[in-house]
């Protein structure tokens, strides 16, 4: 079983009157994630404890199994210990694509390779497709177990207050991230499980991160769910899945062994 995680930094947000009370995610054209949300479980989940910072090092930590408010010396300058090896602690081989230098460093002492992708820059301009050919390189090539997509380019244009280029910025992930990426999974007959959601919310009125619960997409390629047709805030929301600790959705979707 391959594990793919693609987490976008600030993808979700609040309805808005200019979209016809939809949010960003349910506006934009997202039609490979919406044919994976008819199959999928769909819910809601914090990824930011109480007390921390709405960041993308927090919320990776969370989505990847840690609780970050108890292991806060990993997310500063100071060595990490054996007990937070992703390898130890889910005997699955991990990587992380991402252009963010304070990713990387944490992803290290976690004992997670990091992909460099080509093109990746960490704001607007970077190539999505880049990302895709790492992630598709770290599981192929390198056989590793779970690789993680970190996009933060949907919050960048949260924080900018920029509506049409967060839009664009989550039709890109869809179009050049994840249709692809299910492609090539497929094409190669692996059994995978695919999570895909923000990080954390980037609201283009506030124009900062915030700390609400996201929505997020569980996909796993053997068994098919009862989702819904589109993949929003919304949707998974009505859908009654909840998981106030990040952590907890981590250890659900990893357990399809």
């Amino acid at each position: 079983m391959k594990y793919v995680v693609i987490i976008c930094d600030g993808m979700s947000d609040e309805p808005l009157e200019e979209l016809g009370g939809k949010t960003p995610l349910f506006a934009a054209k997202t039609s490979h994630a919406d044919t994976l949300a008819r199959v999928s479980e769909l819910g809601i989940v914090h990824t930011i404890p109480k007390g921390m910072d709405a960041s993308s090092d927090v919320a990776i930590l969370s989505v990847l199994g840690y609780n970050p408010s108890l292991i806060e010396n990993i997310l500063k300058d100071e060595p990490s210990e054996t007990s937070f090896d992703f390898y130890t602690n889910t005997g699955k081989k991990g990587a992380i694509v991402t252009a963010d230098d304070k990713i990387k460093t944490v992803a290290e002492k976690i004992n997670l390779s990091v992909m460099e992708a080509e093109g990746a820059t960490g704001d607007l301009s970077t190539s999505y497709a880049g990302k895709k050919d790492a992630a598709v390189k770290a599981f192929f090539d390198d056989d590793m177990d779970l690789v993680m997509i970190h996009v933060k380019a949907p919050g960048v244009a949260g924080e900018n207050k920029d509506l049409e280029k967060k839009i664009s910025a989550i039709e890109s992930i869809d179009a050049y991230i994840v249709g692809p990426l299910v492609e090539e999974m497929q094409g190669r007959d692996a059994e995978f499980r695919l999570l895909l959601m923000p990080g954390f919310p980037t609201p283009v009125r506030l124009g900062s991160n915030s700390k609400e619960a996201v929505p997020y997409l569980l996909y796993d390629s053997s068994v098919e769910e009862d989702g819904d047709p589109v993949f929003s805030e919304k949707t998974a929301l009505e859908k009654g899945f909840f998981y106030d600790e990040g952590y907890l959705l981590s250890n659900h979707f990893l357990e399809a062994e």
